[in-house]
């Protein structure tokens, strides 16, 4: 195989002198790494020498096979600092089993162990401390087995402060990336508790599934709760179209805005519910399987945003953006993942992990852009109703309020159970004669005299507001208004009910008349007997004018 060839021919001329093998200050490890399949019996070398012909037993791989399986990766190392402390480590995926072997041409052997069960050196890494001496040839070997592997694993050597001050970085990235999780999840739960809107729901839950999934990729179940379930890592992340389509359907209200890809949505949802097992199941193969999923469902939901943004739903706007945060890592990353192409980039998982934290907060952007233009239309239609309601408690001829007002008026101020609250007046005015007028001058001329009257009586009401007193005017039915006022008022009220007899009806329709009757809310039972009462009054005082005017006759 000419790479191995090569790589023999470079190791012999640098032991000669010829070649050095020495790279970047920062980076100590050959360009190329070979991967050979691992058996279950094979031996390790014991000596630098040794690892020359045992390369020559194995047959070179171009990549590892992402369904999972046991792998030799084998470089030559280098280093031209006088610094001793170095970091070795295999990255880039979940490895189920580590086994490392720095053998040096000075004689020195190293191994350690790590991977996901393991203890941690380095945070979220598996990397191992070692020992390694400017000009000193070394064979770096390492052995890991997985049930899969989620990229393409790569072996690396860097110095160890460096290495140390970069996880340091890293961790500190997951962990605010995942608390920030957390926040939102926990934020749009309680939104969902206060205003029942299931769009929070299944978004509370798709950042759960989020936020529980990037937990078990960077093993803090396992190193905090010793949970070792490789199984469940993957069910987390089929989850997350489940949970986000369920929300984009009630987001976007995309059965209404587009019913066809809500059905494509639907059956997308379906398969992902029916894929679920496959993280127990087909464990060697959920990661191609999640990769392709989640692949289909961001490209999915990129088309429903789109598609409803230019139907005019405005807050896609905000949903589009948040998906454009996942889709870029995505499309560089998860056809990687499914073996289609190369890595791009080393840290796919802490990209992603960024780019959906991200993602997961533009989306709650969204969701507070919704709620503003809920409480907008909220606002509009209590404005609307405000104003049906006035409308129908006003009398369309006067503006005066109707019956429907004066009856609710009746309830609050002459309740069933005889509670008053304070002395109030009724004071009931029928205009008498309005028939005979109609047939004379027509009803237009008639409701001219009821606006008439109805605009003498409304300046009790402005009087009243100076004097913060307690004057309320209604038209009950054609001819009829009801003043309710304070007992201090009824003098007033006379006198202008006079005015308007006198000044008004007299000189102009003498023909009509205009009575009243009064009546106190106290001692009554309920408000129809204050009507009555009232009632009775103005038919007391229209026998008593009568009969004072059959004895001025006589």
């Amino acid at each position: 195989m000419p790479t191995k060839i090569i790589m023999l021919i470079l190791l012999l001329s640098s032991m000669l002198g010829s070649i050095n093998f020495a790279y970047a200050i920062q980076q100590a490890i050959t360009e190329h790494t070979f991967i050979y399949k691992a058996q279950y019996n094979d031996d390790v070398p014991k000596r630098f020498v040794d690892v020359v012909l045992w390369n020559r037993t194995k047959n070179d791989l171009n990549s590892v096979s992402l369904s999972g399986g046991a792998y030799w990766m084998v470089s030559a190392v280098k280093v031209n600092q006088y610094n001793k402390r170095w970091v070795i480590d295999v990255n880039n995926s979940i490895i189920e089993s580590v086994d490392y072997w720095l053998l040096g041409d000075d004689g020195s052997s190293q191994s350690f162990n790590s991977g996901y069960y393991a203890p941690y050196e380095f945070l979220f890494d598996y990397g191992r401390s070692v020992d390694m001496d400017i000009g000193v040839n070394y064979w770096l070997v390492a052995r890991v087995e997985s049930r899969y592997f989620s990229s393409q694993p790569k072996l690396a050597v860097q110095e160890y402060k460096e290495h140390k001050r970069q996880t340091d970085i890293y961790a500190l990235l997951i962990i605010l990336c995942l608390g920030g999780l957390l926040f939102i999840a926990l934020y749009n739960g309680l939104i969902y508790l206060s205003i029942r809107d299931k769009a929070f729901l299944y978004y509370a839950g798709y950042v759960l599934c989020y936020l529980v999934g990037w937990s078990f990729t960077f093993h803090l179940p396992a190193h905090l709760f010793e949970l070792h379930g490789l199984q469940l890592h993957h069910l987390f992340f089929i989850s997350l179209p489940i949970f986000n389509i369920l929300f984009y359907k009630h987001f976007l209200q995309l059965p209404e805005t587009s019913p066809t890809l809500w059905r494509l949505s639907f059956w997308l949802l379906c398969l992902c519910i029916i894929a679920l097992p496959t993280s127990v199941f087909l464990l060697s193969y959920t990661a191609i399987i999640a990769s392709v999923l989640i692949f289909f469902w961001i490209t999915l939901a990129m088309i429903c945003g789109n598609v409803c943004l230019l139907n005019g739903f405005y807050p896609a706007r905000y949903f589009l953006l948040a998906f454009s945060c996942l889709l870029l890592p995505a499309v560089m990353i998860l056809p990687g993942n499914m073996g289609l192409t190369p890595d791009f980039f080393d840290n796919a998982e802490l990209a992603t992990l960024v780019g959906g934290t991200v993602d997961a907060l533009l989306l709650s952007f969204a969701l507070a852009y919704k709620i503003r233009l809920l409480s907008e239309e909220r606002e509009q239609h209590i404005e609307t109703l405000e104003v049906a309601r006035k409308n129908a408690r006003t009398d369309k001829l006067t503006g005066l309020a109707n019956r429907l007002a004066f009856d609710e008026a009746m309830y609050e101020l002459a309740p069933e159970d005889g509670a008053i609250q304070r002395e109030l007046y009724l004071v009931l005015i029928s205009l008498e004669g309005a028939v005979q007028l109609t047939k004379r001058l027509g009803h237009r001329e008639v409701d001219n005299i009821i606006c008439a009257v109805a605009k003498q009586l409304k300046q009790l009401s402005k009087a009243e507001n100076q004097s913060k007193g307690v004057v309320d005017i209604y038209r009950i039915t054609e001819g009829n208004f009801v003043i309710i006022c304070a007992p201090t008022w009824i003098e007033l009220v006379q006198h202008k009910i006079s005015d308007i007899q006198s000044n008004y009806l007299l000189s102009r329709y003498s023909e009509m008349k205009i009575n009243i009757g009064f009546s106190l809310n106290t001692g009554i039972n309920d408000h129809r007997q204050w009507l009555r009462m009232a009632e009775q009054d103005l038919y007391n005082r229209k026998s008593t004018l009568r009969r004072a005017m059959y004895s001025q006759s006589l």
